[in-house]
C-alpha cells in the first residue's frame, strides 16, 4: 500500500507546506526521470520559480509533459508559450459547457513513483497561498508499480489517443487561442492585490499568513543592458535610455517589495535595480519632464499624470496610521543617479526607517497602484520583509535596504 501524507487548508497560507516546496524537492530528486501535470489554470508565476530546476531537469535527459485547461480566461498565453519552450509535451483540454477541473501532479523513477491529488492549480494561489486539499501517494517499486500506473490514468486518460477533446499544442495552436481571446494576458491584466485588504465587518483576520515566495531576480530579468545598447534600443527617449532599458516589455508580476526611508522632503528613493528590471511596472518610458526651480538647473523625466495611489500604513496590532484613497504620487527618474523617487510628503511623520512598502497594480480602473506599509512594528513585517530577497548597495549606512518582486 502507497505511503500518503496530507496538505491540509491551512497549510499553504500559514507556509506550514506549500505544493511549490514539494515540487522543487522532487526536481531535485536524481531518482526521478519523468514529471507531468493536469490543471485547470495555469499563470507564469509557479513557472518562473521552478525555472531552474526545469532546466537543469530537461539538460540531464528528463521528461516533463502537461496538460492544460483553458476555461474562464484562468490559463494564460504566457504559462503556455513557457511550456511549448521548456516541455517536451504540452496539451490543452476543453470541451463547451463543461469545465476542465482536474489537479494532478505525478513523478516516475527507477525505485519510486510519486502522485498529487488535490485542488492546487498551477498559479500562485494554488500552489502556495489558498486554502488548498491535496493527497501525496509515494509508491515502491517494483512492489507497487502496478498501482502506480493504475493511478497514472488520471493523467493518461486525458490524452488526445483517450480523450478527443485534448489536443497536441503548438505553436500555430497558441496563435489561435490567444487571437480568440480564450486566453489570458498577463501584462493586460495580471492584478489580484495580494497585500492586507479592507476588513470586511463582522469577519475575523488573525490567520498569520505568509506571503508567496520571491521571483527568482537573475532568472526573470537577467542582467541590465549596457549603455551602447540602451541607446541602440531606445534613441527616441534618450535622456531615459541612456539609463534604463525603457523598451523592455512587462515581466508579469503580482508585485514589488522594498524597504523604504522616506525623507523629511517626503521623497523616497526607489530601487535602481529594480528599475532596470522592470521598468514598465513602474509606467516607464515617462512622458513628462520637471520644471526646474532655477532655469540652470536639469530637468528631469517625470511621469505624467501622477499615478494615483491607494495608501495605507500599518502600525502595531497592524492599526492603520495613515490612509489616502486616492494619493498623486509624484514620480520622478533622477538620470544622473539612474534613479527612481517617489514624493509622499504625509508619510514621512508615519513610517520610520526600514518600512516595507508593498506596492501591487490595483484592480480599480481609477486608481494605478495599491500601497501597503508596514511598519517594523507590524504584525506583517517579518513576513513581507522576507520577500525583500535582493539587496541594494548600502548608502552609507550599517544595514542596507532590500527588496523583491512576487
Amino acid at each position: 500500500m502507497p505511503k500518503f501524507t496530507v496538505i491540509s487548508p491551512l497549510d499553504q497560507p500559514i507556509g506550514r507546506r506549500r505544493l511549490l516546496d514539494d515540487l522543487k524537492n522532487y526536481l531535485k530528486d536524481r531518482d526521478l526521470q519523468a514529471f507531468g501535470f493536469s490543471v485547470a489554470f495555469a499563470k507564469t508565476g509557479p513557472l518562473y520559480r521552478l525555472v531552474e530546476l526545469i532546466d537543469d531537469w530537461r539538460a540531464d535527459g528528463k521528461e516533463i509533459s502537461a496538460i492544460f485547461g483553458i476555461d474562464h480566461l484562468g490559463t494564460s498565453v504566457q504559462a503556455l508559450k513557457f511550456a511549448l519552450e521548456k516541455f517536451n509535451a504540452v496539451y490543452i483540454t476543453q470541451q463547451r459547457n463543461h469545465s476542465f477541473h482536474p489537479k494532478v501532479y505525478w513523478f516516475s523513477g527507477k525505485t519510486k513513483g510519486i502522485v498529487f491529488v488535490g485542488s492546487n492549480n498551477m498559479t500562485m494561489g494554488g500552489m502556495e497561498l489558498n486554502f488548498e486539499a491535496a493527497i501525496e501517494l509515494e509508491f515502491e517499486f517494483p512492489n507497487e508499480k502496478e498501482v502506480f500506473d493504475s493511478t497514472l490514468s488520471l493523467f493518461f486518460d486525458l490524452l488526445p489517443d483517450k480523450c478527443p477533446v485534448t489536443q497536441l499544442l503548438t505553436t500555430e495552436l497558441l496563435s489561435e487561442l490567444e487571437a480568440s481571446g480564450v486566453l489570458l494576458d498577463e501584462t493586460k491584466r495580471i492584478f489580484h492585490s495580494f497585500a492586507v485588504v479592507p476588513k470586511t465587518k463582522g469577519l475575523v483576520d488573525k490567520l498569520p499568513v505568509k506571503p508567496m515566495s520571491s521571483l527568482p531576480a537573475k532568472v526573470l530579468f537577467g542582467k541590465p543592458l549596457k549603455k551602447k545598447e540602451l541607446e541602440k534600443k531606445a534613441e527616441v527617449i534618450k535622456a531615459q535610455a541612456e539609463v534604463v532599458d525603457i523598451s523592455k516589455p512587462l515581466i508579469p508580476v503580482a508585485g514589488f517589495v522594498i524597504q523604504i526611508n522616506p525623507h523629511a522632503n517626503g521623497e523616497i528613493f526607489l530601487s535602481t535595480r529594480a528599475i532596470s528590471q522592470n521598468p514598465a511596472f513602474f509606467g516607464m518610458p515617462f512622458t513628462g519632464q520637471t520644471i526646474p526651480k532655477k532655469g540652470a538647473n536639469e530637468a528631469y523625466p517625470q511621469r505624467e499624470p501622477d499615478p494615483l495611489c491607494s495608501i495605507t500604513v500599518y502600525g502595531k496590532k497592524n492599526k492603520v496610521l495613515y490612509h489616502h484613497s486616492a494619493y498623486p504620487l509624484n514620480t520622478v527618474l533622477y538620470t544622473r543617479n539612474s534613479e527612481i523617487r517617489v514624493t509622499a510628503s504625509p508619510l514621512v511623520e508615519h513610517v520610520p526607517e526600514y518600512s516595507v512598502l508593498v506596492m501591487t497594480p490595483s484592480e480599480l480602473p481609477e486608481l494605478d497602484y495599491d500601497m501597503q506599509i508596514f511598519t517594523p512594528d507590524s504584525p506583517d513585517y517579518v513576513q513581507w520583509e522576507s520577500v525583500c530577497d535582493q539587496k541594494m548597495p548600502s548608502g552609507g549606512k550599517a544595514v542596507p535596504r532590500k527588496f523583491g518582486w512576487f
